[in-house]
């Protein structure tokens, strides 16, 4: 049974939304590099016009994704910055402009990256500390879920596509292509090689360490998430297929605060990865509407 704050939208609202975006607001975005301990870390920064200090949002992208996300993590910074709200999004070890490997891509260190790629604009740019974001998707989702449970975590909103929250091994086992598969990884990743070569179901080749695996086994957010106190929308696709509805059920029973919008005619690729105007449309007002709202 769905929670009660779930939403489904309509297709005519899509094309209703489109029309009430408002007027765009210029923006500055600069490609920068963050040196994160040994790390050197890609970043885009997307600055709206006019003075600050600005509110500001760390977007956390998917897995084996990467900053841009086919342009879709550029069209949500772009409605943001519409709101006046900077943006700073990052590649994780392995993914889109970074040069390390993938296998240094485990959670720990995703993490560190976002949370870094924050400091580096709370630094660098006229940024309101009092008013910060997050923003996960899919693998980010957990990132962000994670990071809003720790003890003293600056934000005050959280924004999640299509979380990837549920028990880590039951959700590799899912990904991965069933338990059998997911021993035949875990094993291989072991190895005198140092990884388990993954191949995806949209034909990427990832090197996944045992740090990885070891690291999602240990990673319960839905179990932690209770001591955020802020702002949370959990936004998810009526067709996805990676991150089931339940996982994104899962979200809103442990964080009853929640609210949530399904996304009609949508699966995990939201639009970024397919020819869906509507679908990317509707994405991008719903965050930068919630962003605005509660970062105020």
């Amino acid at each position: 049974m769905k929670p009660k704050n779930i939403g489904l939208l309509p297709a005519l609202s899509v094309l209703a939304a489109i029309c009430i975006t408002g007027a765009a607001v210029a923006e500055t975005s600069t490609d920068v590099t963050i040196q994160n301990g040994d790390r050197a870390v890609p970043a885009t920064v997307v600055v709206p016009d006019g003075d600050g200090p600005f509110a500001a949002v760390v977007m956390n992208h998917g897995h084996g994704g990467g900053r841009q996300e086919n342009g879709g993590f550029g069209g949500i910074a772009k409605a943001l910055a519409d709101k006046g709200i900077l943006t700073i999004r990052m590649d994780f070890p392995g993914s889109g402009d970074s040069e390390e490997p993938f296998t240094e891509g485990y959670l720990s260190n995703m993490i560190s990256d976002s949370n870094a790629s924050l400091q580096y604009v709370l630094d660098n740019y006229e940024v309101d500390e009092n008013r910060l974001g997050i923003f996960g998707y899919s693998m980010g989702g957990r990132i962000a879920l994670t990071i809003g449970s720790e003890e003293g975590n600056p934000y005050r909103a959280m924004g999640l596509l299509a979380p990837s929250a549920d028990w880590g091994q039951e959700m590799m086992a899912d990904f991965l292509g069933g338990q059998e598969e997911y021993d035949r990884l875990y094993e291989e990743s072991g190895s005198d090689k140092g990884y388990a070569e993954f191949v995806t179901q949209w034909g990427q080749t990832q090197e996944l360490s045992r740090t990885w695996f070891d690291e999602m086994i240990a990673s319960k957010p839905l179990e932690t998430i209770g001591a955020y106190d802020g702002a949370m929308i959990v936004v998810y696709g009526d067709q996805d297929d990676v991150v089931r509805s339940g996982v994104n059920e899962a979200v809103l029973e442990a964080y009853p605060d929640a609210t949530a919008i399904v996304v009609p005619e949508a699966d995990h690729g939201y639009g970024f990865y397919s020819d869906q105007p509507e679908v990317t449309a509707l994405v991008e007002k719903t965050f930068a509407d919630f962003f605005a709202e509660n970062l105020e």
